[in-house]
């Protein structure tokens, strides 16, 4: 038994051992002569030349799944242990990049002042959001001083948690300190806050004729190479690109067949002539449902409209279905139908003793029968005296929130406590002092208000979906499998979906690091595929097995980090390759017509055009009504002298001719502290986001992280 408890103590950490030697067994297939692999790969990724070691990496994911689980209290879904993997990866990175500013800079965070950021009279954010009163929200200095007095006495989980609250205080007042220097380092001369004013205040009004590029059809333009490689060469650095990959995919979903449909058809039939005979509810729910007897209490209207009425309106001990809702097979049992509250309130005092759930076997060493002795002792005193409750609860309860709550657990809804203590509550009025025992130990409870009493039913539900048996997906196996083998080649997969009028999925610029291809669940191994140095363009891949569906893949293309080539992005710049064109036409067209003398109104004729004005447009404008936004144009304008006419200006909806009527000057200033003010918030807010993005671009990262998940 003490060799049991010892394991059961350090279960945290062998999670992570666990979760290290996985890691180093699939790295050992990357380490193997001839696999591919490098002794690198050691190292999830190297930051500035410091090294990330996997182990450091898998032990810091290891920690934080594991503290996710206790905190959701169930298994976290693959999607968010990705997530949870990436989170770990960019703090890691962001760690060595500022760590290194920092230690450069002298900057740190003293123990005095950490003390005073969680002790002191303007603690930290964190502190006022973590020591809040979970009922009231208003802040507690005093729960503060409380906890880290009893720090020693707390669950460690709890303790791991502050301790983290505590880095990330740390990190924040660094972050902040950094910002700050970076901030003071600019400063707004008067020249910079005047042109800024003129910039948001002088304005013009102009006239204009814009023949939009929508009176040339696209179907007119006839392109060449020359054409596109032109744009490409003015535009390219528009086009950077991460590596990515191209591939078209097929999902063999795991579809039931109509024998699947028979049989568990046949299945809930035998189930429900069973459960109107079986004893024991409870047990039969466990034993035949996708989930376990839920012995929550439910009020009417909660329940889907097909049993609702069922449930209200029938004896208790009705037996009702089998019925299909939402692609499940459902039968229930009506097991209770009671006057109950929604939500109630209690106050507690947990008494544990050796043995009992969640409590320290260090520390814990009363027995059982000394623990009721002493719940009952507890009880006694608060009756004669409700005041004294909380303060014996911060003395002798054993919950660990007592230190927050001094024992009181706030309004819950009926059903979600443990029953004996659910039920205590629900028996006991206002102000009763009763106690209750549960796999924690012995409460004493002091009962506090409830709501309104309304009709609710405890259900009993055999639930079960309706999917494909193991014959089922070994025959959708052996077809995709099939498939596979006989169509090995782009052109015979191509060819082979259409004949057999399957459908081809398609998914482009899938990135080293993607989580998600429509209709495939946790597609990491397909990217793992894709991206392989020997999986080559044309390539079919075997058959991957993704839990719900086999899926076959065919590598359409690669794409490498940079700036992408004129072949990957020729489809996407079409359109503005034609707009480039059109673009030389019009221009073409109204110079012609401007060199025979043409005004404003006879080009408006010309080119089945409007004279168009506008007044008041600032040099800040993006917008020209009717046209959208025309950064270039109102450029221009703003550039042109009173009564000039442009030549023509190539815009993003049309070609446009401005006669420029008048600047209209705004009044006259010689002090710009508004100025100067807003242009310094505007430089420290791009600072808080921008520096540290600029730091990370410039620093050399390897990315090892495919070959670890």
């Amino acid at each position: 038994m003490a060799v049991i408890g010892k394991i059961r103590k350090h279960s945290a950490l062998l999670v992570v051992i666990i979760g290290v030697a996985l890691a180093a067994f699939i790295l050992g297939d990357f380490l193997k002569p001839g696999s591919g692999g490098n002794k690198k790969l050691l190292n999830i990724g190297v930051i500035d030349g410091q090294d990330i070691p996997g182990r450091d990496f898998s032990i810091k994911v290891e920690e934080n799944l594991q503290m996710r689980r206790q905190n959701q209290q169930q298994n976290l879904t693959a999607q968010e242990a990705f997530s949870v993997r990436q989170s770990i990866w960019d703090e890691m990175v962001s760690g060595i990049i500022l760590g290194e500013q920092y230690e450069e800079l002298g900057i740190i965070v003293s123990v005095d002042e950490l003390d005073d950021q969680i002790r002191g009279n303007e603690p930290h954010t964190y502190i006022v959001q973590n020591f809040a009163d979970p009922q009231t929200g208003a802040f507690d200095p005093q729960s503060v001083t409380s906890f880290l007095q009893n720090f020693n006495q707390v669950d460690p989980s709890v303790q791991e948690r502050y301790l983290m609250l505590e880095r990330m205080i740390k990190d924040d007042r660094q972050h902040a300190k950094y910002n700050n220097i970076i901030g003071k380092g600019y400063y707004v001369p008067d020249a910079f806050a005047e042109e800024d004013y003129m910039i948001k205040n002088r304005k013009v009004k102009y006239h204009f004729v814009a023949p939009k590029y929508t009176t040339i059809a696209d179907s007119s333009i006839v392109l060449t190479d020359k054409d596109y490689q032109k744009y490409y060469e003015e535009h390219k650095n528009n086009y950077t690109q991460k590596a990515s990959v191209d591939i078209d995919y097929i999902v063999f979903e795991f579809n039931p067949s109509l024998e699947d449909r028979q049989n568990i058809d046949e299945e809930f039939n035998m189930l429900y002539e069973e459960m109107q005979q079986t004893d024991n509810v409870i047990n039969f729910v466990n034993a035949n449902s996708n989930h376990r007897y839920d012995s929550t209490w439910i009020k009417q209207g909660t329940l889907s409209v097909v049993i609702d009425s069922v449930v209200f309106d029938s004896p208790v001990g009705t037996v009702y279905g089998p019925y299909i809702e939402n692609e499940v097979y459902h039968i229930i049992k009506l097991m209770d139908v009671q006057m109950r509250p929604d939500s109630m309130m209690a106050s507690h005092i947990l008494v544990a003793f050796e043995g009992s759930r969640g409590s320290d076997q260090s520390t814990t060493t009363r027995s059982k029968e000394a623990a009721e002795a002493l719940a009952d002792s507890l009880r006694q005193v608060v009756q004669a005296d409700l005041a004294s409750f909380t303060n014996l609860a911060f003395q002798f309860s054993n919950d660990p929130s007592v230190q927050q709550n001094n024992g009181d657990l706030g309004w819950f809804i009926d059903g979600t406590m443990y029953f004996p203590f659910n039920q205590a509550v629900f028996e006991g009025d206002k102000d009763d002092i009763v106690i209750a025992e549960t796999e924690f130990g012995f409460h004493v409870i002091k009962v506090g208000e409830k709501t309104e009493f309304r009709r609710k039913a405890r259900v009993a539900m055999v639930n079960r979906a309706i999917q494909a048996s193991d014959q089922t997906i070994q025959d959708i196996y052996m077809e995709a499998s099939a498939f596979a083998t006989k169509n090995n080649s782009l052109e015979k997969f191509e060819n082979a979906v259409i004949n057999e009028g399957l459908t081809k999925r398609t998914a482009d610029k899938v990135e080293m690091m993607a989580n998600n291809i429509p209709g495939v669940e946790y597609p990491r191994q397909i990217v793992h595929w894709a991206f392989k140095d020997d999986t080559k363009v044309g390539d079919i891949s075997t058959v991957f097995e993704m839990g719900n569906a086999d899926v076959l893949v065919v590598l359409k293309n690669k794409h490498e980090e940079g700036i992408a080539t004129l072949e990957d992005i020729k489809e996407t710049i079409e359109p503005l390759v034609i707009r480039e064109k059109k673009a030389e036409i019009l221009i073409n067209r109204l110079n012609e017509a401007l060199s025979s003398g043409d005004n404003l109104a006879m080009l408006a004729v010309k080119f089945n055009a409007t004279v168009d004005t506008v007044d008041n447009t600032t040099f800040a404008s993006y917008n020209i009504p009717k046209y959208g936004p025309e950064k270039d144009v109102i450029g221009t304008i703003f550039g042109m002298q009173a009564g000039e006419m442009s030549t023509p200006i190539k815009g993003s909806q049309g070609v446009f001719v401005v006669v420029l009527d008048k600047f209209i000057e705004p009044d006259v200033k010689t002090e710009f502290a508004q100025q100067k003010s807003f242009l310094k918030t505007s430089m420290n807010s791009r600072v808080s986001r921008e520096v540290y993005n600029a730091l990370k671009e410039r620093t050399d990262i390897v990315d090892n992280r495919l070959y670890y998940y």
